[in-house]
């Protein structure tokens, strides 16, 4: 399980990078970031910005938004001084959203070099037993690419169906690090 599901990051992170083309995306808005387009195992990349959205520009924890699957869903990543949290959000991206798996992979790309960072399963207080809607990682490797403007990819399956978000962390907000 593990091999497949490193298998299916690495081909999702190539499959996004391969498709990135920052010229079509609007550059002079704060608010528009091209990484936040998502793609499902079906195909549904978007063109729409934050504020065509129906939800806020940040999660409410603060972290950048990630879209899955056309926004059926949404990630939250947050890169502040205690590492870096992931939350799945539902598709307003204002509700916390547990699911089964002791992890996330985030597969990044930095200056030609591809890594992967486990996120374990970190549950918040209301998470279900077994589900966790929060993902954590202290590792300062992953805290060092994100600064440094990493891209790539993370894919999250959710009640059965595989999500993949582009993956990217924004400094035009004031963060700790």
């Amino acid at each position: 399980m593990k091999i497949t599901f490193t298998c299916i990051s690495v081909v999702a992170l190539a499959v996004v990078l391969a498709g990135c083309n920052p010229s079509t995306n609007p550059a002079n808005s704060a608010t528009d970031n091209p990484n936040t387009e998502s793609a499902n195992t079906e195909s549904d990349a978007s063109t729409d910005t934050h504020d065509d959205h129906g939800h806020p520009e940040h999660g409410p924890h603060g972290g950048d938004l990630v879209e899955l699957g056309k926004e059926a869903f949404h990630a939250e990543l947050v890169h502040g001084a205690d590492g870096v949290s992931m939350y799945v959000l539902d598709s307003s991206a204002t509700k916390p959203v547990p699911i089964a798996a002791a992890k996330l992979v985030v597969s990044l790309k930095r200056d030609g070099q591809v890594a992967s960072f486990d996120l374990s399963a970190n549950p918040d207080a209301n998470d279900p037993p077994e589900q966790s809607s929060r993902f954590t990682s202290a590792d300062e490797k992953l805290d060092q690419w994100l600064d440094a403007g990493a891209e790539g990819a993370v894919v999250i399956e959710i009640e059965g169906k595989s999500y993949t978000g582009n993956v990217a962390h924004e400094h035009d907000h004031d963060h700790d690090h």
